[in-house]
């Protein structure tokens, strides 16, 4: 597969080389007030969007900009949009469509992203799911769904790049990333310090 071994030989180099500015003067406003940024209260100048500027190895947003750029025109899914961070980060390359899933509402407004479709539900039930090449997996980090919707990939057959956010972050994600059985590879150097992982279902 071409665009793993895209994924597999990058720079962190030329993911620091993105210009992520954007994500403060654009979406600062919507995400202001969240939980997460009322936590970082303390720190001037904190808002959601500084996690956009970290660097890889610290947080993967960078990470998934890039990953963004090697599909063309394709459906993304977003697994777990909680304060729609991930979503924005897919949605770099303006050319795909992101669908992004949870079964809960966080913010009291998502942003607006004219490529971003926020939706509310179960995304095992979005026929798209089935055809798309790359989903990113970010819920719970109980294990749980996180197994279960690995079995659900599993049953479909499906084929593409799962990615999958957390996986050394506690004892029951690393149950769960160990047992993988598929091709996988840990990105968590150029990804998030609690684990980064990268699945193959061929």
């Amino acid at each position: 597969m071409d665009i793993l071994n895209k994924i597999l030989s990058i720079d962190p180099a030329v993911l620091m080389q993105i210009d992520t500015m954007k994500y403060t003067t654009e979406h600062a406003k919507e995400l202001t007030g969240s939980a997460l940024q009322n936590h970082y209260a303390a720190q001037p100048g904190f808002h959601d969007t500084s996690y956009f500027h970290f660097s890889p190895g610290r947080e993967h947003y960078r990470l998934l900009m890039h990953i963004s750029t090697l599909f063309d025109g394709e459906t993304l899914f977003d697994v777990g949009t909680n304060r729609c961070m991930s979503a924005m980060a897919l949605s770099h390359n303006p050319s795909n469509r992101i669908k992004s899933y949870d079964i809960v509402q966080v913010l009291a407004e998502n942003p607006k992203i004219s490529n971003v479709e926020f939706l509310l539900g179960d995304s095992t039930e979005d026929e798209h799911i089935k055809s798309t090449r790359l989903i990113f997996l970010d819920v719970d980090h109980d294990g749980l769904y996180e197994d279960k919707f690995y079995a659900f990939l599993k049953s479909i057959e499906w084929k593409g790049i799962l990615i999958l956010d957390d996986i050394h972050l506690n004892e029951p994600m690393k149950n769960f990333w160990n047992g993988i059985s598929e091709e996988k590879y840990d990105l968590t150097q150029i990804g998030h310090w609690s684990g980064t992982g990268l699945v193959v279902f061929k």
